[in-house]
């Protein structure tokens, strides 16, 4: 930049989605207790007023921070959705959404790990999104189940079983990406999802 010239302002809302990036940071090193006004605003290099102006509150910062994350999530979950593969391997569309999700972890981590790990302090907000997104992915789970299979055993529990499963896998590949690797975590599923849809009824 020359000398003289005059430097250009943050919009608004570029301002904001910068408190909110540093928000995260923070939160995501050392849960929301760790997000003061205090070091928000020096690690964002604002006046803690500007917290405030933008967001009313912390709290209120907390829950702008959660509905964006939450938003990049679900976005990023029905991308993985669209892109299913054939039909000709009824198992391969669950496999192939799962792939979906192991690859934004991979390209998102601090979004994912705000709802695989919700770290300490969060907010009843936090909890409130990641129940309601657990209902919608089980629903799409039993849905999903019953397409491929409609003598599918107990679809409700089915469908638990591989959320439960899904989330543990995703919990060690962001824990243990050397041991928990794409291929091993996608081979488990693909044998998981055999087993449970086309196991024999009694």
């Amino acid at each position: 930049m020359a000398a003289g010239t005059p430097r250009q302002r943050m919009t608004s809302a570029a301002r904001r989605e910068q408190i909110l990036d540093v928000t995260h940071a923070i939160v995501d090193a050392d849960g929301f207790h760790a997000a003061t006004p205090k070091r928000i605003a020096a690690d964002a290099g604002i006046h803690r007023s500007l917290i405030y102006q933008l967001f009313g509150d912390i709290p209120g910062l907390f829950v702008a921070l959660i509905d964006r994350e939450s938003a990049r999530a679900a976005a990023q979950f029905a991308d993985s959705v669209g892109e299913r593969g054939s039909e000709a391997d009824p198992t391969a569309l669950l496999v192939d959404v799962f792939d979906g999700v192991l690859d934004a972890v991979g390209n998102h981590p601090e979004t994912w790990r705000l709802f695989l790990f919700p770290p300490e302090g969060a907010p009843a907000e936090l909890h409130q999104r990641l129940a309601g997104s657990q209902q919608v992915l089980q629903d799409f789970l039993t849905e999903e189940l019953l397409r491929i299979n409609p003598n599918v055993h107990d679809p409700e529990y089915t469908a638990r079983i591989l959320q439960a499963t899904g989330r543990e896998l995703l919990q060690l590949r962001l824990l243990e990406p050397e041991e928990a690797t794409v291929e091993r975590l996608r081979t488990f599923v693909r044998r998981l999802s055999t087993d449970l849809i086309f196991r024999p009824t009694s």
